[in-house]
């Protein structure tokens, strides 16, 4: 009896694990020929050895550059592969990208940190209704004739700040600007002194999501954890890393709360339940808080404000911060180009201050950082969705529980694409047609379609002003003491966090 039942269960997992995702594979195949390309894996191992490739290379360290190898030998439109039971495609060619970001409805986004008290409810990660409304609350914020009133902020912040840089740490020194931005911008709190773990809030919550995003790579116990158990795998044998990261969860989140209902306690003692709402995200937020008389319902909307405050300080805090990191490393690596922008920036700013006038003349930094994007984006790979019903994008069929990546980094760095594309050129964004074959999908440095970047415009506002601002104070060099490589943390990333050094000009 024993032996029957073993017998069924060793057939249960051949079936899961191997049966059926291999023949979703082979059936795709068969329809696209060399279009698409496959690799089985038991438990992820793809994944795992991208990681290893990239620890050991002497050559340039980069998690994607096998992926970009093989597209540039194949020139695929899809690539298959599975972790345990679950098919990953990811869709390389424009038009079927198009198809996925322009229909976002048929999707769910896979939120990295696994966690339900941080991102779930957040702009980013939110979905249907909910998303549709967060949307429409925040965005006149976004609007650019709302951005440039906050132009003689980010100048006064970004010199307060910079005398002081760290080269033992230039990311969390980035991190310290773009976060403290972000905090009084958009949620109108004026201080900086907000410390916990000796950590400004703004770094120690981009600090907190990049450790939670890169433990899902730390290997292959705690991914698979996470794939069978979902958010429920942080109280499931936890680790004694994973139990200090859910210490320092539970710490930021007591704070973020205790400033929200600083809030609401401030708006309710003056009876003023109505709030200017272009005045600044928590206002808004708080506003349709105080139009709830349902206390149930308070509670749940008190937690979507807590998040949307994480979601929103990590997202323009985090990412601004690794793409300015990522500007200083080419800076540093190409010093003609340098101090080409260098002149270009006294020339146009020749005041202390960067004007939103002046910054319509940056035309070589603008061209700059379209490079940066193009080769080393934060956003690289784009959020994992996940898919929520069974659909087509045009003839590729997509099932129900299938993960998509958008790997729109691979048309940027294609020779079908861009003259010499595994080049650094930011000159080629000086001509009229940079790109080739252009479809308006080639180059989404900010993903495309309804469910794209709402931050994109303030993102290349914050890096213009903070880069001329920086360019104009220090000489960028590399840091010949280190080993850099670019992995995966929450963004595609650049290690370690003091690879170049500012020095400064006398």
């Amino acid at each position: 009896m024993i032996i029957y039942v073993l017998y069924a269960v060793l057939g249960l997992i051949s079936y899961l694990f191997v049966i059926k995702p291999l023949t979703e594979m082979i059936r795709l195949k068969l329809q696209f020929g060399k279009d698409c390309k496959i690799s089985f894996n038991f438990f992820g191992k793809e994944i795992y050895d991208q990681l290893k490739e990239t620890k050991e290379s002497k050559n340039e360290r980069d998690i994607f550059n096998k992926q970009k190898t093989a597209y540039n030998k194949y020139q695929y439109k899809f690539f298959m592969t599975n972790m345990l039971w679950i098919i990953r495609i990811s869709i390389a060619d424009p038009l079927y990208q198009k198809e996925a970001l322009i229909n976002h409805q048929l999707y769910q986004k896979v939120d990295p940190v696994c966690h339900n008290d941080l991102l779930s409810k957040g702009l980013v990660w939110s979905k249907g209704e909910q998303w549709k409304k967060q949307r429409l609350l925040l965005s006149s914020s976004f609007e650019f004739d709302s951005l440039k009133k906050k132009v003689p902020m980010i100048n006064e912040i970004t010199q307060s700040k910079i005398d002081n840089f760290s080269n033992e740490n230039v990311l969390s020194s980035l991190q310290s600007i773009t976060g403290l931005i972000v905090i009084k911008s958009f949620f109108g709190i004026q201080t900086d002194q907000i410390y916990i773990n000796n950590t400004e809030l703004q770094v120690e919550i981009a600090n907190i999501m990049n450790e939670m995003g890169y433990m899902r790579f730390k290997s292959q116990i705690q991914s698979t954890k996470r794939l069978i158990f979902g958010t429920k795998a942080w109280k499931i044998f936890p680790t004694k890393e994973e139990k200090k990261l859910l210490q320092r969860v539970k710490d930021m989140r007591s704070i973020v709360e205790n400033l929200v209902q600083q809030r609401i306690k401030y708006f309710e003692d003056s009876n003023n339940s109505q709030i200017n709402n272009n005045e600044n995200f928590l206002n808004i937020l708080v506003n349709e808080y105080l139009k709830i008389k349902n206390k149930k319902q308070q509670e749940t909307t008190l937690d979507q404000i807590i998040q949307e405050f994480i979601t929103l300080q990590f997202a323009g805090t985090d990412t601004t911060a690794v793409l300015l990191y990522h500007c200083l490393y080419f800076l540093a690596c190409y010093p003609q180009a340098q101090e080409e922008i260098r002149r270009e920036i006294n020339e146009s700013c020749p005041s202390s201050y960067i004007n939103e006038n002046e910054i319509n003349n940056l035309k070589k930094l603008s061209a700059f950082i379209n490079e940066v994007l193009r080769l080393k984006n934060p956003a690289m790979r784009p959020i994992i969705r996940v898919a929520t019903q069974d659909h087509k994008l045009k003839d590729l069929k997509i099932k129900k529980g299938w993960l998509v990546c958008i790997d729109y980094f691979l048309q940027n760095q294609s020779e079908k694409h861009f003259d010499n594309a595994g080049q650094f050129d930011y000159t080629r964004w000086l001509q009229d047609k940079p790109i080739k074959e252009d479809n308006n999908f080639i180059y989404m440095p900010f993903s495309a379609g309804p469910r794209n970047c709402i931050g994109s415009q303030m993102a290349l506002l914050e890096a213009k002003i903070i880069l001329g601002q920086i360019l104009k104070r220090y000489q960028i060099m590399i840091n010949k003491n280190v080993e850099v490589s670019w992995e995966i943390h929450f963004n595609h990333q650049l290690s370690p966090t003091n690879a170049v050094i500012l020095n400064k000009i006398k």
